[in-house]
């Protein structure tokens, strides 16, 4: 498997091998997304004027197509299929139990909730992992490649025409095997047009790109995430606490009307349909709890910046990076963001009106 022989790649000619390997890259593409029977045979071929053992070559292909892979969009698309096709290697030399700190290390950065320790049997410094065997093998390979794809993704490819050349391959391939809609933008009390997306916070944008592109947020993260969009879209001023300090504890309907809320249970349905454990049922439900609608009386909030900072392993200071805006002492709550921003634009938007209206004064 790639782990085993990551130290050794470490140090090849990036380049060579992938004008070595162009070939054998796209065909072991095809075959995580089509399982075509090809590259097998064309790894024989290979093998044949190669003197690498069969399983370093294949394992070589994935560290190269990791590399590039994490310079697209569809790099979550390809850890979920490459998790769930290697599941079963690992499945095989996995014992019943495993150390606790083994088990800590792939459950604390998976954000599966099926892998939280506390629904799990421990004893003596041992996890009993029987009954989630196979969740646990597909996450142990989905936060390893996660890990390296984050580690890739920092370092700038060089501006080579074999990478282009390959980059081009890989994405004009993918966009039709990967489908994922576009989120535009939504409405906003009193602004009338569509939000763009850079108006919505960096942590919101985060959970949204790995939500669209079949990564697998926290519990936390998607909680807080379908709140921050159902505000956003219906009152971006309601805040955990009002003024007096007093938690705002109102359901969905006092927000919008029904129609409203079920068209925005869809569309959020929608969005969530390429995440890696989607189940319509469960998320519905989830959905509608959030944002106290028909099986909870009140809404749950999105959380205050500071808790996202400090999450206590909820999974949300993964997506917390401040920029210049989120560094405003007044930007304490993610939708501070999109309001600073909403208004910064009015505020533009009736400057322009003024010197339009005063040019149009001094012309007559």
């Amino acid at each position: 498997m790639l782990l085993e022989y990551l130290d050794e790649f470490k140090d090849i000619d990036f380049l060579k091998a992938l004008k070595d390997y162009e070939l054998l890259i796209l065909s072991k593409l095809k075959y995580i997304f089509e399982g075509s029977n090809e590259y097998e045979l064309d790894l024989r071929n290979f093998l044949r004027f190669e003197n690498l053992e069969r399983d370093k070559l294949d394992s070589l292909i994935d560290y190269l197509l990791i590399i590039l892979l994490s310079h697209t969009p569809y790099f979550n698309a390809f850890v979920k299929n490459y998790a769930e096709m290697k599941k079963f290697d690992v499945l095989k030399n996995l014992p019943n139990k495993i150390s606790v700190w083994e088990f800590i290390k792939t459950a604390s950065k998976s954000r599966n909730n099926d892998l939280h320790l506390e629904r799990l049997d421990l004893e003596n410094g041992y996890v009993d992992v029987t009954e989630v065997k196979e969740i646990y093998a597909r996450e142990f390979i989905r936060v390893e490649l996660k890990k390296l794809g984050d580690m890739a993704k920092q370092a700038k490819l060089p501006d080579e025409d074999i990478i282009k050349d390959l980059l081009n391959e890989i994405n004009n391939y993918l966009k039709d095997k990967v489908k994922y809609e576009q989120i535009e933008g939504i409405k906003a009390l009193n602004y009338k047009g569509n939000i763009p997306l850079e108006w919505h916070p960096p942590c919101i944008r985060g959970i949204l790109n790995d939500i669209l592109s079949g990564g697998s947020p926290s519990h936390y993260a998607r909680r807080s995430f379908v709140v921050y969009w159902f505000c956003a879209k219906f009152n971006p001023n309601l805040r955990p606490l009002n003024d007096k300090g007093e938690l705002v504890n109102i359901p969905a309907t006092d927000i919008a009307s029904e129609e409203e809320i079920e068209r925005f249970i869809d569309e959020i349905i929608e969005m969530f349909k390429n995440v890696e454990d989607f189940d319509e049922k469960k998320t519905r439900y989830y959905i509608s709890h959030n944002i106290g609608y028909k099986v909870a009386d009140h809404i749950t909030h999105c959380e205050y910046c500071k808790n996202w900072q400090s999450d206590g392993g909820k999974g949300l200071s993964y997506y917390c990076k401040p920029d210049e805006i989120c560094k405003k002492k007044f930007i304490i709550h993610p939708l501070d963001y999109l309001c600073y921003n909403i208004n910064r634009h009015l505020k533009k938007e009736r400057f322009k009106k003024m010197k339009k209206e005063d040019r149009n004064g001094n012309n007559k």
